[in-house]
């Protein structure tokens, strides 16, 4: 691949019903193996993991297009990374907009209500802790040493996780609120905000508080797309997962939602211009 020439990252916004035809298109078009190809196809809608050459983006699209498959190739380095985000910790739903507060209740961000473009909101799945329950005393831990070193296996040696307890955790919510001019997002974690805002709706909980904020935020930025785990969380009827395996997998499907929301606008204006 030519270095001076950016690569594309072709973006697919439909379930693909005819995997095989597909799978040969983009085999055909880029050289990936067929297993990559079908393994990529059955997770679509979403983004192409391998960057590539202009040539074989718009070839891939226009084969797209003939599938009736919603598609677009984005330049790599014009793609919206949402996977650093903003980290907020105290923050209003005001009448006016969203306002980012620093740790002493300085105004850090303030955004207009119509300038949030997109809301995605998850349970992210927190690994299990493992806590020790019965510590190797230490004249136990100097004979296992010495067992060791004669390469005889400890008495009543056992793996660690044998040794310990699972502590497991409960899905934690997170929200990612992007704002475009500029183009800026901001993550909430659901236990490491303050909802001082909320006054009297305030609950003795951060599981208590952060649907009560979420509510805030979506019924005030109602220009903003609402993904459907989103939706969910509000107690909406909306298909779609709630829980994700991690906030990189939320950021991942955030931006696809939020390049598909944009597709959809601009396919919507260029409709409305046709005569």
């Amino acid at each position: 691949m030519d270095k001076t020439i950016p690569p594309y990252r072709l973006v697919v916004f439909d379930a693909i019903d005819d995997p095989q035809g597909v799978r040969d298109l983009v085999c055909r078009m880029t050289g990936a193996h067929p297993a990559d190809a079908m393994r990529w196809i059955a997770r679509a809608p979403g983004i192409w993991p391998n960057p590539l050459p202009e040539a074989q983006a718009r070839a891939v699209l226009d084969g797209l297009y003939d599938f009736g498959i919603a598609a677009e190739a984005w330049r790599a380095d014009q793609l919206p990374d949402l996977s650093r985000p903003r980290i907020i910790h105290k923050a209003s739903c005001l009448p006016a907009g969203f306002r980012a507060q620093g740790l002493h209740g300085e105004a850090t961000h303030w955004a207009p209500w119509d300038k949030i473009d997109l809301i995605s909101a998850g349970r992210v799945d927190a690994e299990d802790e493992f806590r020790s329950v019965s510590p190797m005393s230490w004249p136990s831990a100097v004979v296992a040493g010495l067992r060791a070193l004669t390469f005889r296996h400890p008495a009543g040696f056992a793996p660690r996780h044998a040794r310990a307890q699972r502590v497991q955790r409960d899905p934690v919510g997170e929200v990612l609120i992007v704002r475009r001019d500029p183009l800026i997002a901001f993550r909430i974690v659901e236990n490491q905000m303050n909802y001082s805002y909320l006054g009297d709706r305030l609950t003795p909980s951060a599981a208590g508080n952060f649907p009560i904020f979420l509510a805030d935020l979506c019924a005030r930025a109602d220009r903003a797309l609402l993904t459907d785990p989103t939706r969910a969380l509000l107690g909406h009827d909306a298909a779609g997962d709630v829980i994700f395996p991690s906030s990189q997998a939320l950021w991942d499907y955030s931006t696809h939602r939020l390049l598909w929301s944009w597709y959809r606008h601009d396919r919507d204006a260029g409709r409305a211009a046709e005569p």
